[in-house]
C-alpha cells in the first residue's frame, strides 16, 4: 500500500524547501544591476524632473535714473526640498548659472515622488560672483518659489523664473524701469 502523498518524506522535504525559498531576499535571485533596474534607478530612469530659472542684477545709478538688469553668470543656486528626516543636504541639488544667468537643475530621483513638488521645493542664491555689484541676503538669501511648466513623457520641468537681485545701494522704487518709459 502506497503512503498517503501528505504523508511522504518527499513532498515534507519539497514543502520545505518551497518554504525556504520563498523566504530567500531577492538578491539571491537577482543580480545589483537587475534589482535597480526594477525599482527605477538603473540607467533608464523612470522619471526626469528638472528646474531652471535664471539670476539678474537690477540696479540704478541715482534715484530717477534707468533701472538697469543685467545677468549673473557664474552664480551658485540650489534647489531644497523639505521632505521627512533631518538631512537637508540630501535633499538638495546645485548648479552654477551659465554665461547668461540661466541654470538647470536635474532633481535627484529621490525626490521625485515628493508630493506638492511645487510647495516643497524652492530656489536659493547660494553665491554671486565676486565682481557682482548685487549681493544675496538674508544669509544665504531668499527663497523663490517653483511652478510646473511642463510635464510630458516622464520629463516633469519646473521654473522659478527670472530671480532679480537689488543692488545695495539705491532702492529699485526709486528708478526709472523699462516698461515706465515706454508710454
Amino acid at each position: 500500500m502506497a503512503p498517503a502523498p501528505w504523508n511522504s518524506p518527499s513532498l515534507l522535504l519539497l514543502l520545505l524547501f518551497a518554504a525556504a525559498a520563498a523566504a530567500a531576499p531577492m538578491e539571491l535571485y537577482f543580480s545589483q544591476a537587475e534589482l535597480a533596474r526594477i525599482a527605477g534607478y538603473g540607467e533608464e530612469p523612470v522619471s526626469t524632473v528638472l528646474v531652471s530659472g535664471q539670476v539678474a542684477c537690477q540696479l540704478c545709478l541715482r534715484p530717477g535714473s534707468d533701472l538697469l538688469t543685467f545677468d549673473l553668470p557664474g552664480s551658485k543656486v540650489a534647489v531644497t526640498c523639505t521632505t521627512e528626516g533631518p538631512n537637508t543636504m540630501a535633499n538638495s541639488a546645485f548648479a552654477t548659472a551659465n554665461e547668461y544667468g540661466n541654470f538647470t537643475i536635474e532633481l535627484p530621483s529621490r525626490l521625485h515622488a515628493t508630493p506638492s513638488l511645487e510647495n516643497a521645493c524652492s530656489v536659493k542664491v547660494l553665491e554671486l560672483p565676486p565682481d557682482s555689484a548685487c549681493r544675496v541676503t538674508g544669509g544665504h538669501g531668499s527663497s523663490h518659489g517653483l511652478r510646473l511648466s511642463s510635464s510630458d513623457g516622464g520629463v516633469r520641468t519646473y521654473t522659478t523664473g527670472v530671480i532679480r537681485l537689488q543692488h545695495d545701494g539705491t532702492p529699485s522704487d526709486k528708478c526709472v524701469r523699462e516698461e515706465d518709459t515706454s508710454d
